[in-house]
This record gives C-alpha cells, structure tokens and sequence, in this order.
C-alpha cells in the first residue's frame, strides 16, 4: 500500500491571521487618533490665527481714524469700573471739507462701521455738527443721515472704550471655541 506524499502546506495558520489583524487594527486606530489630534490642533490654530488677524485689521482702521478725530461724541468713561460703552462715534478727521462722522459698534457678532452727516432740511447739502441747532425757533436739532453702514470685522463677541485722555480699546473675539482678547490704547492727535 501506498501513503500519499505529505503536502508541504504553505501559508498562515488562523491564530497567524488573527495576530497580524490585530497588530493591523492596533495601526490603523493609533493612525487614526495621531490624525485627529493634529486635524484638531490644525483648527485650533487656524481659528486663533484668524481671530487674531481680524481683531487686528479692525483696532488698526478703527485706531488710524481715531487719531486724526477731532471730537469725539460718545461719552466714555474715564475707567473699567464705570458703564463701558460697546460703540464709538466720533468726528472724521481725514475729511475736512465737510463734517461727518464715524461710528462703530457691535452688531451680533460684527463690527460695523457707519458714516453719519446731520443736517438741516433747509439745507440739506450742508453738514453741521451733531450738536448744532436750527438757528430759528424753536431751535430743533439737525436731521441724521447715515451714508454708509460696513461690516468692517466679524467674530466679535464685545468691544469696550474706556479712559481719558488715553482711550483703552478691549476687543473680545470668538470662533469654534477658540476667544481672544485684544486691548490697545490711543491718544488722539487732534484733540
């Protein structure tokens, strides 16, 4: 009688296989946690950097025209403690040939920029001041026209104006959960 030949079998056993899958999984799932940390980390930064990026294009425009103001109208206080306004108006110093005026202020989680002209109806070419009154009784005070009213920043959750002489300027931003918190200080040249 004859025995067969033994056949060489060449391959995996199961516990091979199951050994190699798990050590595949256990790759594949540390892979994939190093991705999502940096994927997080990537946001994270980029939503910082953004932030930061806009709060400092709207404190540079906003600080540039308060510098050339030659009257501000907003009444603000001289510290932190007293009721801070959230918004800004003040003369237009870079446009001499006529009075207008700049206000900014939040709105939602923009800030906007308004160009504001009052004038009499008799007259309503000429623009006065803010705080002029009809020379004729009974003396009312001038109409308020805004010119233009711009989306100059966004992501803001506050902005606060404070001081004296010095005017402190707290801009608080917010996106995917990343807040910054700008503050500056300006001395206007013209006041």
């Amino acid at each position: 009688m004859d025995i067969p030949a033994r056949i060489d079998n060449k391959g995996f056993t199961l516990i091979e296989l199951i050994i190699s899958l798990s050590i595949s999984a256990l790759i594949f799932i540390l892979l994939t946690q190093v991705y999502v940390l940096a994927q997080s980390t990537y946001l994270e930064t980029d939503s910082r950097a953004e932030i930061t990026q806009n709060g400092r294009v709207i404190l540079d425009r906003m600080i540039r025209e308060i510098r050339q103001t030659p009257d501000i109208i907003t009444q603000i206080p001289v510290t932190a403690t007293e009721p801070i306004p959230s918004e800004i108006m003040f003369q237009d110093g870079h446009n001499t040939a006529q009075i207008e005026y700049i206000r900014y202020y939040l709105s939602g989680t923009n800030i906007n920029r308004q160009i504001i002209v009052y004038y009499f109806p008799a007259l309503p070419d000429y623009y006065v001041h803010s705080y002029d009154t009809d020379k004729d009784p009974p003396h009312n005070p001038p109409v308020q026209q805004i010119l233009e009213d711009k989306v100059v920043g966004e992501y803001a959750s506050d902005i606060e104006f404070y001081g004296n002489q010095l005017l402190n300027i707290n801009l608080y931003l917010s996106k995917n959960n990343q807040t910054s918190i700008i503050s500056t200080s300006v001395y206007g040249r013209n006041q």
